[in-house]
């Protein structure tokens, strides 16, 4: 019986099981860092959301004669300057840019609602426009 080609064969089966399990772990690297990424855009657009409720905020209690609206809810988009120089439609007129934004935060919409006579209040809602991916 011969028995020299057994350790090719060996050693072809090892290579070949070490390639499966390197492809495993480069795969799992990789989708762990989708999702870091994804996350952390998460995150930016969370805090840019949050920004914008207390750029209203400030807005409102300086009496800025824009933003303080007494009859209707009125809109106001901040883009970011990435999104403005793609996207200049959608971020001209009464529109803010602000360059400090995170390049994955593409606009903040913030809505502020009429003032509730009875309540002496108004509802502030932000919704931030995001890039999840990279």
């Amino acid at each position: 019986m011969n028995k020299r080609g057994v350790a090719l064969y060996f050693v072809l089966a090892i290579l070949l099981v070490v390639i499966i399990f390197a492809n495993i772990i480069l795969n799992f690297i990789n989708s762990q860092s989708k999702f870091t990424n994804h996350q952390v855009r998460r995150v930016q657009a969370y805090y840019a959301a949050q920004a914008g409720v207390n750029f209203a905020l400030e807005k409102l209690r300086l009496n800025n004669a824009t933003w303080n609206t007494t009859t209707a809810a009125k809109t106001f988009r901040i883009c970011g300057s990435n999104y403005n120089i793609t996207n200049p439609a959608l971020c001209n007129g009464t529109n803010i840019t602000e360059p400090s934004f995170p390049v994955s935060i593409n606009y903040i919409d913030i809505t502020i609602g009429p003032l509730d006579a009875a309540t002496n209040s108004r509802s502030i809602n932000s919704t931030v426009n995001y890039t999840s991916n990279s």
